[in-house]
């Protein structure tokens, strides 16, 4: 006969447990006391309507652990129904909707779902579908409008070589050996950029101008300690641009001087060319074509001042929307630039 004798210390926690735990393990505190109190094993089963092994199983594990013995052991969760089935959800969604035979462009998750049951016998629930998409990277996003001619680019042949130029200079720079800027431009425009925003009510409108008009930015930022400098011109041009190199090189009187920038014609046109020669400390890393703008980060600041102070409204005058864009720049703190560490 199976039963466990209890003192009166163990007696009382036991009462306190049974009284104060949650579902199950109040009912294995009273398995315990009714085997204290002398109720044999088939008793306490027929009392619980439960098995005796049952009983059994909490009567040792409080003889051996204690009242910690009657709580549940953690447990590894419910294995997946299919060991390949994120591989699964993975590749099918690389594929799009009509290599499968449907008339629909993009997968939604019931789609899917509805696809895999069919196909693979994979019966997995929408939301389950969800969540191994998640897994696999896959984002539920707005695509962008872009030229097809853009996306029938040729990758820069030389992108290889311009990022190895690129990652000596960003060393140099972290080693302060020298000062690396990254160089560019951008139009500010008087008609109003639209982008997202909290709103109230009826769907916000958006006064355009009768006649739009632009201001042009020149912008440096310099890597080591995410420095903006900036000079806005009437236009973009290579005169004007040599008047925002000169303010630079008056900027960092001494040292190595690296220019980081992408090869529009403005920046190679001859005036720059000659400016360049007669400052023989400055030298130019080119960017790779067609994908410069993924590695320089002054296009993130270009992005932000715009969001700022063009975005959702009419400033009405060039004039007030230029003054915005100087304020913001002043404003605007050191932008982090990731460097590698100094050997």
């Amino acid at each position: 006969m199976l039963s466990v004798p209890l003192t009166e210390d163990q007696r009382l926690e036991l009462q306190q447990v049974s009284r104060q735990a949650v579902g199950r393990v109040a009912l294995r505190a009273q398995m315990v006391l009714l085997s204290g109190r002398g109720y044999d094993v088939p008793t306490i089963a027929g009392i619980h309507d439960c098995g005796e092994d049952v009983v059994r199983t909490w009567l040792h594990r409080y003889a051996a652990h204690g009242v910690v013995g009657l709580t549940d052991e953690p447990r590894s969760g419910r294995p997946p129904k299919d060991r390949l089935a994120q591989h699964i959800v993975d590749a099918q969604a690389s594929q799009p909707p009509d290599c499968s035979g449907h008339v629909q462009s993009s997968w939604t998750v019931v789609l899917l779902a509805t696809f895999l049951a069919r196909r693979f016998r994979l019966r997995l629930s929408p939301s389950s579908v969800r969540r191994r998409l998640h897994a696999a990277g896959w984002r539920w996003r707005r695509p962008r409008l872009a030229p097809a001619s853009v996306l029938r680019r040729k990758r820069d042949p030389a992108t290889a070589l311009k990022l190895v130029a690129l990652a000596r200079a960003r060393a140099a720079a972290a080693a302060g050996t020298a000062i690396l800027l990254f160089l560019d431009e951008c139009d500010l425009h008087l008609l109003p950029v639209v982008r997202a925003c909290w709103m109230k009510g009826p769907r916000l409108r958006v006064p355009t101008p009768g006649t739009n008009a632009k201001r042009a930015f020149f912008g440096a930022l310099e890597a080591a300690s995410g420095q903006l400098h900036w000079l806005d011109q009437d236009r973009k041009l290579a005169v004007s641009f040599v008047s925002f190199l000169t303010q630079l090189a008056a900027t960092y009187p001494e040292g190595r001087l690296i220019l980081a920038m992408d090869n529009v014609r403005m920046h190679s046109a001859k005036v720059v060319q000659r400016w360049l020669l007669a400052n023989p400390r400055v030298e130019v890393v080119w960017l790779p074509t067609y994908a410069a703008h993924e590695v320089n980060p002054i296009e993130r600041i270009w992005g932000l001042m715009k969001g700022a102070v063009a975005a959702n409204r009419l400033a009405g005058d060039l004039t007030v929307l230029v003054a915005a864009a100087n304020r913001y720049f002043e404003e605007l703190g050191p932008h982090p630039v990731a460097l590698p560490e100094a050997a």
